[in-house]
């Protein structure tokens, strides 16, 4: 009972909860919300970017196998999970694009402060989330040619995003690091976070109480998607530290790389390039991630812990 306490009562937890909550109940503060989603999203991706210590991406020695791994992860397996589940499921074209976006999406920078607390490797969670964004700049684009050339876009948008989420939070936060500036900031980091994740999730949730409410097929076939992709990667994973023993802690960081996607960042690219219902995929998968997380944290509570491995490689 205390355990189940502990997970909900944690700020982060019941922030998501209330955002949802509050955005299908209380949506009128709806078009405020969605006017501070890009805001919110650079300052999330610019304080998360603090982790990353100065010369980071001067060292893609080491920086290459867990970028590999993390690669592997959330796009080749989880991201192709979720095109397939869509392509046999969704018939909405909305939908459809925004179950594109969430696979065109890197991991969720909160599996930084989780891979602590489940005791994960350390090192082969911060390359592989490190690898990811910067595959992303490759890998989102040719994602969106593939399965959304015929949808139309409004390009001037999308160099609004482009700078928006990676040019300045990536030189804003190496400025800070060379400056020092990340040590005060770091203080505060949780509650930055907490406060702009709050902002996204309500205002997807808000844009989309009516819908929510007359609760039709295509969320549950949505549900059904996330199970599924999530389901697959996680059975996959134990299998291989069963028959394979490899470490608690590598399996842990490759959970979270493989089952966690940053699905505030696409809801929030959902609300801005597109409309509400784009963006309902993103706040499904995040319900599911909230319940997801709920089981690693009991999982990492009942195993038998050892100290988190060094290496960034599964084998």
């Amino acid at each position: 009972m205390m355990s189940i306490v502990k997970i909900f009562a944690s700020v982060s937890q019941l922030l998501f909860i209330a955002a949802v909550l509050l955005g299908l109940y209380l949506p009128q503060a709806a078009p405020a919300a969605t006017f501070m989603i890009m805001p919110a999203l650079m300052m999330i991706l610019t304080v998360n970017l603090l982790r990353f210590p100065g010369g980071f991406f001067h060292k893609p020695g080491i920086l290459f196998p867990g970028a590999l791994w993390g690669n592997l992860m959330n796009y080749l397996i989880l991201g192709n999970l979720i095109i397939l589940g869509g392509i046999f499921l969704i018939r909405n074209e909305n939908f459809w694009i925004g179950l594109v976006l969430i696979a065109a999406i890197p991991p969720a920078v909160a599996i930084l402060p989780l891979s602590e607390k489940l005791r994960g490797d350390q090192t082969l969670t911060l390359t592989g989330l490190a690898g990811t964004y910067l595959g992303a700049l490759i890998l989102t684009p040719l994602i969106g040619a593939a399965f959304l050339k015929f949808i139309p876009i409004h390009y001037d948008k999308l160099i609004i995003l482009a700078v928006a989420l990676v040019i300045l939070p990536l030189a804003l936060s190496r400025v800070a690091v060379d400056r020092n500036w990340d040590v005060r900031i770091y203080r505060y980091e949780g509650a930055i976070s907490d406060g702009c994740f709050f902002i996204v999730f309500y205002a997807m949730a808000a844009g989309n109480a009516r819908l929510i409410k007359q609760w039709p097929l295509d969320i549950l076939l949505i549900f059904v998607v996330a199970f599924a992709a999530v389901f697959l990667v996680t059975l996959a994973l134990m299998l291989v530290a069963r028959f394979f023993k490899v470490s608690p802690a590598t399996i842990s960081s490759l959970l979270l790389l493989g089952t966690m996607k940053n699905y505030g960042l696409a809801g929030g690219i959902a609300l801005f390039i597109f409309n509400n219902e784009v963006a309902l995929p993103a706040l499904i998968f995040s319900v599911f991630m909230f319940l997801n997380l709920i089981w690693l944290k009991f999982r990492s509570r009942n195993n038998a812990l050892t100290p988190a491995a060094e290496k960034p490689h599964a084998s």
